[in-house]
């Protein structure tokens, strides 16, 4: 590779263009490995068939008869593939499909102290994303490529207070980890790179309520709250030597769920959720690199969720199940950036599952997910970036088993 003299000031301005490239916000995912994933996530706080209730409404946990664990798994085969507008000034190719494979693995576990009183805990990673763009695409001075994930281990509690009311709540650990790589415009014609490796622990909680006015319905309410990275890592340069220290915040919102599980007949049940996620709190993203200091505008907005869905008992064993979902885009146009290539989401979903014998439950469930054509028009010194996705979608495909102990 062809190697060139980079002066002093060069490496300041290198170090200055790369705090001006956007770092990513967060992918929340409600595709933690549960059978959850056959309704599109829908009915999430009001549903407590098994142990992942310990994460997404610890009250629920007091629906459930005896000590349970569940292990659950998913693969997300999704497609990014990004449309070169008219209005693009900046050189290149359009990125190819910029989408990685993505597994996971989650746990969940709930011990049953007293027939009222319910212990929990999870390990999940609910925010997370991985690009991968071709080398020279016209986005490269924002992401190059770039891994996310978060890993969130929360302990939580609840207790049965009568026949209609249970109430829960948890403390939670996550583990942050970013990685990107950002091209840089060093001479006419010729880029350099930049590596950027940040990682960090922050604290949160979560509160749930679960009310039975009958014995018919349930009706769900979670809150999770906003968790704040201070990320600290190092960035790592190609033709230049310099490794600055490197820091960045990243804010997980505040979210609440409210869930509807209605059963309809003995064999039928219907499942609906209505949600709010907190994303105007990512106002701005500030980049600390050594001692320069690059302020990126956001302005993102609050979301919504929406979603409909059933349960259909084929056999005393078996239950078949869909749902759709509908969650709004935190941002616009000419705000979105390609390292978050998201518009408005819209999940379809469809699953089983199926007793084994009374003590082992399966699940297995496929989603659809569309992130819309999310388009850019976004501008920086480097000139325009503009265009659409022509394909953005993802399919998923998940299995677990829920076993109680």
């Amino acid at each position: 590779m062809k190697r060139i003299h980079i002066t002093r000031a060069a490496q300041l301005i290198s170090v200055y263009l790369l705090a001006q490239s956007a770092f990513p916000a967060a992918f929340q995912l409600y595709e933690l490995g549960t059978p959850v994933i056959g309704t599109a996530a829908v009915g999430q706080a009001a549903v407590s068939n098994d142990a992942s209730t310990s994460y997404f409404n610890p009250a629920g946990m007091t629906q459930l008869g005896g000590s349970q664990f569940m292990l659950g798994s998913q693969v997300m085969l999704p497609y990014t593939n990004f449309g070169i507008g008219a209005q693009n000034t900046i050189s290149g190719n359009n990125g190819g499909n910029a989408a990685s494979l993505i597994p996971g693995v989650d746990f969940y576990y709930m011990y049953s102290f007293t027939p009222k009183f319910k212990l929990g805990v999870s390990l999940t990673a609910p925010y997370g994303g991985m690009l991968n763009y071709n080398d020279g695409w016209v986005g490269r001075y924002i992401v190059q490529d770039m891994s996310f994930y978060t890993l969130n281990l929360n302990p939580a509690i609840a207790y049965n207070i009568n026949n209609y009311v249970s109430i829960g709540g948890g403390v939670s650990v996550e583990y942050a980890n970013l990685t990107q790589s950002v091209a840089l415009p060093l001479l006419p014609s010729i880029d350099g790179q930049a590596n950027i490796k940040a990682s960090d622990f922050a604290p949160g909680f979560n509160l749930g309520i679960l009310l039975t006015p009958t014995d018919t319905t349930k009706i769900g309410l979670a809150y999770r709250s906003q968790i704040s990275h201070n990320l600290h890592g190092t960035t790592t340069f190609l033709r230049i030597s310099d490794t600055p220290n490197t820091t960045t915040k990243m804010v997980m919102p505040q979210n609440v769920i409210l869930s509807l599980d209605q059963i309809v007949t003995s064999r039928f049940n219907i499942v609906g959720e209505a949600g709010w996620s907190n994303w105007a709190s990512m106002q701005n993203t500030i980049v600390r690199i050594d001692n320069y200091t690059a302020t990126t505008i956001e302005n993102w907005s609050n979301t919504y969720r929406l979603g409909l869905g059933g349960q259909y008992h084929a056999t005393p064993a078996m239950i078949l199940q869909a749902g759709i979902g509908y969650d709004s885009s935190p941002t616009t146009t000419s705000r979105r950036t390609p390292n978050l290539p998201m518009d408005r989401q819209i999940r379809v979903g469809l699953g089983i599952n199926y007793a084994v014998m009374q003590a082992v439950k399966l699940g297995f469930s496929y989603e659809y997910i569309n992130f819309g054509n999310a388009p850019i028009n976004n501008s920086s010194t480097n000139g325009v970036l503009a265009g659409s996705y022509s394909r953005n979608y993802a399919n998923v495909f998940q299995a677990s088993i829920n076993a109680s102990c």
